[in-house]
């Protein structure tokens, strides 16, 4: 419709639109659910239209008279109307704005730019916020088409790269600040606080690799989730990730254990990959009652890491002889476990190997305790570490022929940890009120 045309006008048009949709509907026989299916869609991408036509003739120019006082001391005189097209999630808006410009300094105003916050952005809070999403569960291409696919509105992949990046900064600034907040002035976290202690709590730290600015990198994943009398896993979790290293790190991880009330929950079970500084970080920030344990599904990895080494892979014997090493494990009959072990490094052909799992096991002699873990009701771990970095890190990092910049990579992971932590519609829900606060 014409960019005169009264909101009323719009109103009418819409109601006659809806009236003639429903008058055929009330009239078609033997129309199959596909074919009104595709009718309707059509009527919500006319209304869709004339909604946007109706939003932007209420918003008005912003015209405020022929002049407006400027900062400068003189006086910004009104030039013309200028149009303005704004991505939303409903469609493009398109603005006739007032345009005023100051003769002595040089300087614009746009009096309804001003009133609606808008600044230099081409698309709404919540087109970023959206893109924000899709970005961080899929490659941007394919966030994009799937958009396409949906019917939402959506940027180009050029301009989504940039958004993520851009907004992204935004949040991992956030981020940190929260986490420095924390570890320098001990300020509690006041965002997505679980509401109760948990009574059982399980956290999990390990790190994967992602290949970033020409060679590979790791990248440090945490994991916090409460579990029942059995073991299992209560559905909710708390997700940190990184690449800034051990001590940026173990800054975001405190933080989250403050979410979690970690110090207060009667339990706590440490489930780590048996590196160096999973082990240190549980030994700082842990309370004293936390039951470390070697994750089962790591132990079990080494135990076949051998016995490929002495039979080969595809071998009967390699998984009878792994069967036997875990059911010791699990039964906790430690003296038979090691003396196993220590059988193969009397023989010179598989000594190195033998040497080296020994050291590994010996190492976390005391993280070994399963069968009083399982006695207790307690998770030992059955890949649920390795699955945390699967699921927040490789799923979307680690895909064929995938190279990353490091800072983009650290957003991505970031992102993830907000989706994965059943956070999101928070998260966006602050976003929007943010930018709303801005305007």
């Amino acid at each position: 419709m014409g960019e005169h045309t009264t909101v009323e006008a719009i109103v009418a048009e819409i109601g006659a639109q809806v009236k003639g949709e429903c008058q055929w509907l009330r009239h078609s026989r033997g129309e199959r659910l596909a074919t009104v299916e595709v009718r309707l869609l059509e009527l919500v991408k006319r209304l869709r239209r004339l909604i946007l036509d109706a939003a932007a003739q209420a918003l008005g120019t912003g015209y405020a008279g022929s002049t407006l006082p400027c900062e400068c001391g003189a006086t910004a005189r009104f030039v013309s109307y200028r149009r303005r097209t704004l991505l939303t999630l409903v469609g493009e808006l398109v603005l006739r704005r007032a345009y005023y410009w100051c003769s002595r300094c040089g300087t614009s105003q746009v009096p309804l730019d001003e009133c609606l916050g808008l600044g230099g952005a081409s698309q709404s809070p919540g087109i970023v916020a959206t893109t924000l999403l899709v970005c961080a569960l899929h490659p941007n291409a394919q966030a994009m088409n799937l958009l396409e696919e949906l019917g939402i509105p959506h940027v180009s992949v050029k301009e989504s790269q940039r958004i993520v990046l851009e907004a992204g900064e935004e949040v991992l600034g956030d981020r940190d600040a929260e986490a420095r907040a924390w570890s320098q002035e001990h300020a509690d976290p006041t965002e997505d606080v679980r509401p109760r202690v948990p009574q059982r709590l399980a956290v999990l730290m390990d790190g994967t690799t992602v290949h970033t600015d020409g060679d590979w990198h790791e990248v440090k994943v945490g994991t916090f989730y409460p579990f029942d009398e059995a073991g299992g896993a209560l559905g909710e979790k708390g997700c940190v990730a990184t690449f800034e290293g051990v001590e940026h790190f173990r800054r975001l991880w405190d933080t989250e254990a403050q979410r979690w009330h970690l110090a207060r929950a009667p339990a706590v079970v440490a489930l780590c990959d048996g590196s160096t500084w999973t082990w240190n970080t549980v030994a700082e920030y842990c309370p004293p009652h936390t039951v470390q344990l070697l994750d089962f599904y790591h132990a079990a990895k080494h135990l076949w890491k051998l016995a490929h080494a002495i039979w080969g892979e595809g071998s009967s014997r390699a998984a009878e002889w792994v069967e036997t090493q875990k059911t010791r494990l699990l039964e906790g009959q430690l003296e038979e476990f090691f003396a196993a072990l220590r059988r193969w490094t009397e023989l010179e052909r598989y000594r190195q190997a033998a040497e080296e799992q020994l050291r590994y096991f010996e190492t976390n002699r005391a993280r070994l305790g399963y069968a009083e873990a399982l006695a207790r009701g307690y998770p030992i771990g059955s890949g649920m570490v390795e699955a945390a970095c699967k699921t927040i890190i490789g799923l979307r990092q680690k895909q064929p022929g995938m190279r990353w910049r490091r800072r983009m990579a650290e957003v991505i992971a970031h992102l993830r940890c907000i989706y994965f932590s059943d956070r999101w519609s928070r998260f966006r829900a602050r976003w929007i009120e943010r930018a709303s606060r801005a305007a």
